[in-house]
């Protein structure tokens, strides 16, 4: 199931993903724009994608997702997600449909203050019931569809008597964070969480969760998964870090131990490791090396460490490497 939700990025876009059940949204794109795709060619390219079949990667799906919310077109995309998922459907496993079922639920959510007020109480009863579904579908195990679940749960009025199953979704998460696509979606959790603590009168438990969320206030226009950070010390960070096996048991890739990515590769022979480039400090560079060795103790000796060009994130960390013993030899240009 990890893997079906293996995503880098996917509600990742800085349009609010936010249920507004009592506020108008400003800025909607205009009628013509709306009508026709040309201003957003990436829209276009995802729903083309998308219509072909179903994805692989369900990476694609949330991408498409964003970008319609993005966009402003909440209503032409659960309307492409549900055209799909009857389309598809006999070709679809359980999890699967839940991952659609979830979009549309999104979607339809962000929606919801556009309908009327007459046809409102059961637009968003339906809504609830698409959540629920993809709960059912997905056995409770994927993480984007119960964080969905939590998040929209948690912006409805009382009168819908969801907050304890906003609650339950948010704290499942909360305890399944490696799950997700990335630790940065836990920021949206601990954030509404804070929100349910506040309106259930616990402000000391709201304000830690706020504090957990890394947000100042309760008052935020958007909703941010994206997975980079900053940190004091060690600095700006494009995602978890992460190692990753670019050729099995020959390349690796070092991700986010700093600003910078790190790659080493085994030799043909297998008696020599080869560094590409040395980060930005000797710090990281010695976090980012030993944490190879960690994960793969039986690497060869670093002999080589090759610097592609110059600038300040390239070279930084050769002081460190400088210091093994044996110390590698550098080619640079």
């Amino acid at each position: 199931m990890r893997k079906l939700i293996s995503l880098f990025v996917v509600l990742l876009l800085g349009a609010g993903l936010l249920a507004f059940f009592g506020k108008n949204r400003t800025g909607r794109v205009s009628a013509d724009q709306t009508r026709s795709g040309s201003s957003r060619p990436e829209l276009e390219y995802l729903k083309a994608v998308g219509s072909a079949a179903p994805p692989k990667d369900p990476q694609l799906l949330f991408l498409l997702m964003g970008a319609y919310a993005n966009a402003n077109q909440q209503v032409e995309g659960a309307e492409f997600f549900s055209a799909r998922l009857n389309e598809f459907g006999p070709r679809l496993s359980d999890p699967q449909k839940a991952l659609y079922l979830s979009a549309i639920g999104l979607l339809r959510a962000q929606h919801a203050s556009s309908v009327s007020l007459l046809h409102r109480m059961g637009y968003v009863k339906d809504t609830i019931a698409m959540l629920d579904q993809a709960k059912r579908l997905s056995g409770g195990q994927i993480f984007v569809v119960n964080w969905i679940s939590g998040v929209v749960r948690s912006q409805l009025p009382s009168f819908f008597h969801q907050k304890q199953a906003a609650r339950d979704d948010l704290n499942w998460c909360a305890a399944n964070i490696a799950k997700a696509p990335d630790a940065g979606w836990l920021r949206e959790v601990d954030f509404r969480l804070g929100t349910l603590a506040f309106a259930a009168g616990d402000h000391a438990k709201a304000q830690d969760y706020l504090r957990q969320s890394g947000y100042k206030s309760f008052d935020k226009p958007v909703v941010l998964t994206t997975p980079f950070s900053e940190d004091v010390l060690s600095g700006h960070a494009f995602a978890s870090r992460r190692i990753a096996e670019i050729i099995p048991g020959r390349v690796y890739a070092l991700s986010s131990f700093e600003f910078t990515e790190y790659y080493f590769v085994i030799s043909d022979d297998r008696r020599e490791l080869i560094g590409i480039d040395a980060g930005t400090r000797a710090d990281s560079a010695k976090a980012a090396y030993e944490a190879l060795r960690i994960y793969a103790p039986n690497l060869p000796e670093l002999t080589t460490i090759f610097i592609t060009h110059s600038h300040w994130d390239h070279i930084g960390g050769q002081a460190y490497f400088r210091g093994l013993n044996p110390k590698p030899r550098f080619y640079a240009r």
